[in-house]
This record gives C-alpha cells, sequence and structure tokens, in this order.
C-alpha cells in the first residue's frame, strides 16, 4: 500500500514582511520596527537595518524610529501587549511615525 500526502500539505509557508508591516523577529531586533523605504524612514529621523524584510523591493528596509515627537517617545506598533501600555503615564500620539493608524509615537514624557 503507498501513502503519498498532497502537494499542499507538504509546502512551508514563506515568512515575509510586508510594506508597512513588522519587521520579521532575528536577535537583537526590536519587536516596534516597521518595513518601510529607507527614504521614508530617514525623513522621520529614523535607522534602518537589512534582511529583516524578506521578499520585499531593495529600498524597504527594517525602520526604527527614537525620539519621534521629542527625547522621551519612540514609534511602535498599537494593539495587545504593545512596548507602550506598561509604561506609566505613556500616551500614544498620531502624525509622528511612518506607517498606517496601528503604528504610533509612545511619548512617555507626557
Amino acid at each position: 500500500m503507498r501513502f503519498t500526502l498532497p502537494i499542499s500539505l507538504l509546502a512551508v509557508p514563506a515568512v515575509h514582511a510586508a510594506v508597512g508591516g513588522r519587521c520579521t523577529p532575528a536577535g537583537g531586533a526590536n519587536s516596534r520596527s516597521i518595513c518601510i523605504s529607507t527614504s521614508v524612514c530617514r525623513s522621520y529621523g529614523g535607522t534602518y537595518v537589512n534582511n529583516r524584510c524578506p521578499d520585499d523591493p531593495a529600498d524597504i528596509k527594517c525602520c526604527s524610529v527614537d525620539n519621534c515627537l521629542d527625547n522621551s517617545s519612540f514609534c511602535t506598533w498599537t494593539g495587545a501587549n504593545n512596548e507602550c501600555e506598561g509604561i506609566p503615564q505613556a500616551v500614544f500620539v498620531s502624525g509622528y511615525c511612518p506607517g498606517g493608524s496601528n503604528y504610533k509615537c509612545c511619548n512617555y514624557g507626557a
């Protein structure tokens, strides 16, 4: 008797980050980074690293933005278990970070 698996069960989904989405995790990478173009990253005062946004165009890099509003702020993801919620008196501020409405400036010096 011969046993075979359908091809769809053998396929392993590719891991990739979408433009405007979270960077793929890696040792030392923080969870608050976003896959965005290098020019947009620089325009927000961010820094970027390579190889955390696989399968995206060459100009899309993993961007981190600190000091988005002042020295007591950083860009991060909103939603459950975000980095901002554990900081006393921290608030999210819109308009200071690249990306969509779920990626905002966490101001902990408010």
